[in-house]
């Protein structure tokens, strides 16, 4: 039951966000999709996954009976929730890059990666990758860190 109030909870916002959209106004007479066009596309998008996502957990709560299940919270629960908080706090300390390697590399150890040279490998290209794309291609800025790790940042992004 939650599931299907959770989906309908998602589906009234994005409703909202959709009715939003609908007042952006372009200055531009030429362009035929305008700047709203975009975000409604979106949002159609996943109004519609939406949908078929609560039609199929109707359908499993019609043909299954439901069991009560434990909550079942597992060491990799707890340790991604400390992933997060360790990523946020480290973000304007070390730079989102640095913080991202760490965060990447914890990630990977939560999910039973054993192979440390390979899962630093992934990390630092996973870091770089999303540093270079939000910074540099997107021009979102991103936290730079302090003293050294701030100037050293310019190099990337």
């Amino acid at each position: 039951m939650g599931e299907i109030i959770f989906h309908v909870i998602l589906i009234i916002i994005m409703g909202l966000f959709f009715k939003e959209s609908l007042v952006i106004t372009t200055g531009r007479s030429a362009d035929p999709i305008g700047p709203a066009g975009f975000p409604q596309a979106i949002l159609v998008i996943i109004l519609v996954l939406l949908l078929v996502s609560l039609f199929k957990v109707i359908g499993k709560m019609k043909s299954a009976e439901q069991k009560a299940s434990p909550l079942n919270l597992n060491m990799a629960y707890f340790g991604l929730l400390a992933g997060i908080v360790v990523f946020i706090l480290l973000n304007d300390l070390i730079s989102f890059t640095l913080a991202s390697i760490v965060f990447c590399f914890i990630l990977f150890w939560l999910l039973g990666q054993k192979k440390y040279i390979k899962m630093t490998i992934n990390s630092i290209i996973i870091a770089v990758v999303f540093t270079l794309v939000f910074g540099q291609i997107l021009t979102v800025p991103l936290p730079r860190g302090i003293g050294v790790i701030k100037e050293l940042s310019y190099f990337l992004y």
